[in-house]
């Protein structure tokens, strides 16, 4: 019969003698006789006899766990090796930008990123703007799980060299059956809108490729007139031939 008294020893000790005891006994065998030494009288800490055995059922409960896209996505597909790096910015052409006399310059379009990542994050944000304020009613109308600022890598395979663009998205706007991308672009006309096609189309390769069960659009946010505009993206195909043109040098002409 077992023991009423208390008997002080390691809480370790203790876990680890009942556990042996515990998973013998469920297994049949006669652990007492098994493992029993002949000085057990005199042996510090929990006996065998000090041990009732009792049989257990064991307490398995769901844990609540909300599986969201965040918990188990990566969007950001891993750098393969390689010689070759661009941007999508590369693949763009300046001179639909130099004539334009009405641009705001990059610090405001870091700005009006900015707060598009804070309100996003933490929602409780202050437009101090018209831009900003077209930002916060756009987000406002999502009601999807949103990510930004997403890292977004993809790999192609130009003149037999692996080649891989890799951007930053604004905005992804995931749902259940769709995922929506979107750029906020802070300029106050759509002259460079075939450009930025060549950005969006690297993003929704990516991102096809990650939500292949899902819907997979592109648009641009135009945080000026608080207008967003679809995208059609650019094939791979289109893209490999860019950036063919962009490595190639020039063709030398021979007479």
């Amino acid at each position: 019969m077992a023991r009423d008294e208390t008997i002080e020893v390691p809480l370790e000790r203790a876990y680890r003698d009942r556990t042996i005891v515990i998973l013998l006994a469920e297994l049949g065998l006669r652990g007492a006789e098994l493992l029993r030494n002949r000085n057990d009288a005199d042996r510090e800490g929990l006996r065998w006899n000090d041990v009732d055995l009792e049989e257990l059922e064991p307490n398995v409960q769901e844990d609540d766990i909300v599986e969201t896209t965040q918990a188990h996505l990566q969007i950001a597909v891993p750098t393969p090796d390689g010689p070759v790096g661009h941007s999508p910015h590369t693949l763009m052409r300046d001179d639909v930008f130099e004539d334009v006399d009405d641009g705001r310059g990059t610090a405001f379009g870091t700005q009006t990123h900015e707060f598009a990542e804070q309100y996003v994050l933490e929602g409780d944000v202050e437009p101090s703007n018209d831009d900003e304020r077209h930002i916060k009613s756009f987000i406002d109308s999502l009601d999807g799980e949103l990510r930004v600022e997403e890292d977004a890598y993809l790999p192609l395979t130009v003149d037999g060299e692996q080649v891989t663009i890799s951007g930053i998205v604004d905005l992804v706007h995931i749902r259940p059956e769709t995922v929506e991308i979107i750029d906020f672009k802070t300029d106050f006309g759509w002259h460079a809108e075939d450009e930025y096609r060549k950005q969006l189309s690297v993003y929704y390769h990516v991102l096809n490729e990650w939500f292949s069960g899902r819907e997979v659009t592109a648009g641009i946010f135009y945080i000026a007139q608080g207008v967003r505009v679809d995208i059609d993206p650019l094939s791979k195909a289109d893209l490999i031939a860019l950036i063919g043109q962009e490595q190639r040098p020039e063709a030398s002409v021979v007479e």
